[in-house]
């Protein structure tokens, strides 16, 4: 081991203590974020994952790291020892809001991304024969509220191919919008391909045609910097525990403060309204907080919001730009190893740049028609964990890279899959 390395290496572990009280604490970071080392390192401190376990399915969730598994015992602990019932703040849409690059009364906490969609999906005025656009990409998560919504209002689901490039999905999407068009919902990263779609030019194009925007932000979050008033779309619904290692079962909605009073709130309670009196005749109250916290309501779980923020402030002492340039050159370098192969490989996430994040996704052409399901069915067995894309009919094999994964990793995997072509 060279010494530069070594002393990485023990200035981590030093710093990040014993794996009971590692809360995020990290006072020496290397500039090199290439270093192999330092990441080894991380993941030997911060994650529990098990020995020779290759887990290549961020995409999916993220695996939890020990500070913030520890808030959530804590929190837990906390509320069954001193039978203290959690208290609201709002520290946690702060947090994503200095991170997403908004305001923090224009974010909701949410379960899932799905109850982010089904807020704009359903609060957004439509009539009949109003026109959605969506890419044929789409989770089921990301869709089905829209298409539930076309069965019950006849509103009508369109739908348009992604490009190879940034400029020729542009192009897809402006050739699918009509007068009728009112609302364009796509995610900013499809869950099928890990595509970066041009999602401010989207907004742009779909603003200068006065057409709302719902975008599906289910991966951005801790994959890559993103500023949503710079995007400058109407709702975004992220996800907090796929690239941001938060909790199982976390997310947000935003909603642009100015289309606020223009949305449809459904569903209501404690939170959304500050004050109410049954007690009077008639019963008063029921008006709604001038906030985006009317989309989020009634008993939370504490402890998981504040592991939630032992997560974001883990992903800001680690460093944003650190590691959104560690899992994109991971995933540069496994499709670049993959193309390698050979064209028995057909790479479908695109090879520009821009349009590539930390996922990639393939198909194998040897003659058998299963052979990307049985490729991650197979190697599960091997521990190592990927995702097959059935949905939509894609077929492929993906694989999502994060900083605690190694190009020693990646080789293993490009391993396998030379041996499953045949």
């Amino acid at each position: 081991m060279k010494r530069k390395s070594f002393l990485t290496a023990a200035a981590i572990m030093a710093v990040a203590g014993s794996r009971a009280n590692i809360r995020g604490g990290f006072s020496a970071i290397p500039a090199d974020t290439d270093d192999e080392q330092y990441w080894s390192a991380l993941r030997a401190s911060l994650f529990p994952i098990e020995s020779g376990r290759i887990f290549l399915n961020n995409g999916t969730m993220g695996i939890t790291p020990y500070p913030v598994l520890s808030a959530l015992q804590n929190g837990f602990e906390n509320a069954a020892i001193k039978g203290a019932y959690p208290g609201h703040t709002d520290d946690l849409q702060k947090s994503i809001a200095e991170l997403t690059g908004c305001d923090f009364e224009e974010i909701a906490i949410t379960k899932n991304v799905s109850e982010g969609i089904n807020h704009a999906c359903w609060g957004i005025p439509m009539n009949k024969g109003d026109e959605v656009i969506m890419t044929t990409h789409e989770h089921a998560g990301g869709c089905i509220a829209w298409l539930h919504r076309a069965n019950v209002d006849g509103i009508v689901i369109k739908t348009f191919q992604l490009g190879k490039t940034a400029d020729e999905t542009l192009a897809n999407l402006e050739k699918a919008i009509t007068k009728k068009t009112r609302v364009i919902a796509v995610p900013h990263i499809p869950c099928t391909i890990g595509q970066i779609l041009p999602i401010k030019e989207i907004c742009a194009l779909a603003r200068s045609r006065n057409i709302i925007t719902a975008i599906d932000g289910a991966h951005p979050l801790g994959m890559i910097r993103f500023n949503l008033h710079d995007i400058n779309c109407d709702y975004y619904s992220g996800c907090l525990h796929k690239w941001a290692l938060g909790p199982l079962g976390m997310g947000f909605f935003y909603v642009r403060k100015d289309m606020l009073a223009k949305t449809r709130c459904t569903h209501v309670a404690a939170y959304s309204s500050n004050e109410f009196n049954m007690a009077t005749t008639p019963p008063t109250g029921g008006k709604l907080v001038d906030t985006a916290h009317r989309f989020y309501y009634g008993t939370f779980c504490g402890p998981m919001y504040e592991a939630a923020i032992e997560a974001l402030k883990l992903y800001k002492k680690i460093g944003p730009e650190r590691i959104e340039t560690r899992v994109r050159s991971l995933a540069a370098y496994l499709q670049e190893s993959l193309m390698a192969l050979g064209d028995k490989i057909i790479m479908l996430t695109p090879t520009e740049a821009k349009s590539r994040g930390a996922q990639v996704a393939f198909r194998i052409n040897n003659g058998n028609p299963k052979a990307s399901s049985e490729l991650v069915t197979g190697l599960y067995s091997k521990k190592i964990t990927l995702r097959y894309v059935g949905e939509n009919n894609v077929d492929c094999v993906r694989v999502s890279t994060h900083y605690y994964n190694s190009r020693e990793e990646i080789d293993t995997l490009v391993a396998e899959v030379k041996k499953a072509l045949g």
